[in-house]
């Protein structure tokens, strides 16, 4: 009986030395506490990615803007959001009553919804509804203030007249607009 006793008090107390040296290293440090959070802020990083991209943007009940690409990425790290969009990317642009004014059709894009950013990159093609047509290989849509710009070469087509030039700026239904260095061609009837 008496080893009995003895296993069960030494058994004991090793169990409560164990629970005290755990506990004890389980904690912390500050230094290594703020190591784990800088570990961790640099882990919020998220994206997603969709094949056959579709995306609308509504305002006032109406469609302003669809877009249409073949495969997107999503990024989303420290605050940022953008999503890169492969083409050919098709973007059509309705006016405020919901008619279609203006069609854009580009290689690939990149969207900034914070800042209600498009960019577009190769091979261009801005349509309108009447007539008028822009071709770069670079093009900046910021669609809140409905400017368009580049500083690269363009083609501006106005038919009759055809331009081309060293950066445009304008609105994305291209009617009003500025053309720097630029030379051209107008037909005279």
């Amino acid at each position: 009986m008496q080893v009995i006793d003895i296993l069960e008090r030494f058994s004991a107390t090793f169990i409560a030395i164990i629970f005290i040296a755990a506990s004890a290293c389980s904690g912390l440090s500050e230094f290594d506490e703020q190591q784990v959070e800088l570990a961790l802020g640099d882990s919020l990083f998220n994206s997603t990615e969709s094949w056959g991209f579709s995306m609308n943007i509504i305002e006032g009940g109406r469609v302003r803007m669809m877009m249409q690409g073949s495969y997107s990425y999503n990024i989303q790290q420290s605050g940022e959001n953008q999503t890169r969009i492969r083409g050919p990317v098709f973007i059509e642009i309705f006016d405020e009553n919901g008619k279609l004014e203006t069609t854009v059709l580009c290689d690939s894009a990149v969207y900034e919804p914070d800042r209600a950013r498009f960019e577009m990159f190769q091979n261009v093609d801005v349509s309108t509804e009447d007539g008028k047509n822009l071709r770069s290989d670079y093009l900046l849509w910021e669609r809140k203030i409905d400017k368009v710009s580049t500083p690269e070469f363009v083609i501006f087509i106005s038919p009759p007249d055809s331009i081309a030039a060293n950066g445009f700026y304008g609105n994305s239904n291209l009617t009003n607009y500025t053309l720097n260095e630029g030379g051209g061609q107008v037909v005279i009837e």
